[in-house]
């Protein structure tokens, strides 16, 4: 078998067994992350592996492509322009490998095999946690390994097979299915002290803890059927992350606005209580989340029924 690669400005590479290409994709893997981290050491932590050993890899790459990939100094790397341009094929080559694997798996009756999957911190402790045992019951051949990070992954490069997403526009070079709209809802503890508010002018009377975004800055604006009421309030608290609001709420010292999908198992339980509940804060930030794939035409089985159960689930679970 002769796999013909072709590298632009270069002498085109032959690969002549599978052996050899099999080789090859780690390089370029590792490759790919110098480029986009910008030195060994960066590319290093993020895959796990000591400067020296990266050092030596594209060291390797480069006596197999016979072309010089970096330039580098005792400070910089610098990536060559035909290193650039083996960069888009190393991207090209995985993308491919990835599309193997997706295909072969898609011909399988049974949901098997490791499906990666990588979720804010946040959204994957509401509602991945609960939902995953469940799952993972009912598909007994499928293991799952899941990282919570508030960085955004690149899913070729980290060899995911889905991500979960909060934002205004998925990118458009993936395939995204919206799971549910991130509304906001005023909240306070069970056992907040204060006469709670019958207007939204009267919230100014109270402590007001919301997210630290720019959006939630200056007025809101309240509707109640047709009826539409803006009120500037002075945040007493903003805070970045939505688990540190729930544990400032529940404290009982004001009131908070957070996503209803995390409010709603509070509400639930009786440790939360809706604000205001006839009026709807219109959201300054509209967006959704989603479930993000790679452009492949055939999904794996594995990745088709963890997306579709978790839609299901989701709806059934009232989170929309």
């Amino acid at each position: 078998m002769i796999i013909w690669i072709d590298i632009p400005e270069t002498k085109e590479l032959c690969v002549k067994s599978t052996n050899e290409l099999a080789e090859l994709i780690p390089s370029l893997s590792v490759f790919i992350q110098v480029v986009e981290k910008g030195s060994f050491s960066s590319a290093g932590r993020e895959i796990s592996m000591a400067p020296s050993s990266v050092s030596r890899m594209i060291d390797r790459l480069e006596k197999r492509l016979n072309v010089v990939l970096f330039t580098r100094s005792t400070r910089s790397v610098a990536i060559t322009e035909a290193g650039r341009e083996i960069y888009q094929q190393a991207l090209a080559v995985l993308s491919a490998t990835q599309t193997l694997f997706s295909r072969a798996d898609s011909f399988s009756d049974t949901p098997q095999g490791v499906l990666r999957v990588t979720a804010p911190v946040t959204l994957g402790k509401i509602l991945l946690t609960p939902f995953l045992p469940a799952f993972l019951r009912r598909y007994p051949e499928i293991n799952v390994e899941l990282s919570l990070t508030d960085r955004v992954t690149n899913l070729t490069q980290d060899a995911y097979d889905l991500a979960l997403r909060v934002t205004e526009r998925p990118p458009e070079n993936m395939v995204a299915r919206a799971l549910m709209p991130i509304d906001y809802v005023l909240v306070c503890a069970a056992d907040y002290d204060e006469v709670l508010p019958d207007s939204p002018a009267g919230l100014i009377k109270h402590h007001i803890f919301f997210p630290d975004e720019r959006q939630f800055r200056g007025a809101w604006r309240f509707w109640h059927n047709e009826i539409m009421e803006t009120v500037t309030l002075v945040p007493r608290l903003m805070i970045n992350n939505s688990d540190a609001m729930i544990d400032a709420i529940l404290q009982g010292v004001g009131i908070a606005l957070i996503p209803t999908f995390i409010a709603n198992r509070y509400i639930a339980d009786g440790q939360l209580h809706r604000v205001l509940p006839e009026w709807r804060v219109e959201n300054p930030l509209p967006r959704n989340a989603y479930a993000i794939t790679l452009p492949n035409k055939l999904l794996p089985l594995k990745t088709r029924v963890f997306i579709d159960d978790f839609m299901q689930w989701i709806k059934e679970e009232g989170r929309v």
